[in-house]
């Protein structure tokens, strides 16, 4: 929660002084703009890493995107986290790939409903939240850093810890 209300503070700043203080109208445009920017970014997320995952499992993959933004090895913000490559890996799959179009509609909506609360709530996932868990893969796949301590496994997805 801290991000977003950096974020709002920075761009209500940035906004006043970049538009010597215009109506509080397109302050507030500035705004929904960002947070609807940022609620995408998630759904999008959320859906291409956990569509068919239970409510639960979208929670916690939520609430790692959310743990990253608070922790200064990721960008402070939804989309950075969810776009950020390490050279020219990317950190979610699904930003390096051809972009499909959404093929479940209750999936995506599931995943929008998710993405609100991700940035209206502090906490989506306590187990995800107590152990600030930074990453997580899908159980058919064996990366190379599985050598850090597991969390916990929710629907098709193993949650880890340093």
């Amino acid at each position: 929660m801290k991000f977003f209300r950096k974020t709002i503070i920075f761009i209500l700043a940035l906004t006043l002084i970049t538009t010597n203080a215009k109506q509080p109208s397109t302050l507030t445009d500035t705004i929904k703009a960002e947070f609807n920017k940022q609620i995408l970014c998630m759904a999008k997320n959320l859906y291409y890493e956990a569509a068919m995952e239970p409510y639960e499992g979208k929670l916690a993959v939520a609430q790692v995107v959310m743990n990253r933004t608070q922790n200064k090895n990721y960008p402070s913000d939804i989309c950075g986290v969810v776009y950020q490559k390490t050279g020219e890996t990317c950190q979610f799959t699904w930003t390096c790939e051809k972009s499909y179009p959404v093929r479940n509609e209750y999936a995506w909506e599931e995943s929008v409903l998710v993405a609100h609360k991700a940035l209206t709530e502090s906490i989506l996932h306590r187990d995800i939240a107590k152990a600030n868990v930074m990453f997580y893969h899908a159980t058919y796949v064996h990366p190379g850093w599985t050598n850090i301590h597991p969390v916990k496994i929710i629907g098709n997805h193993v949650f880890y810890a340093k």
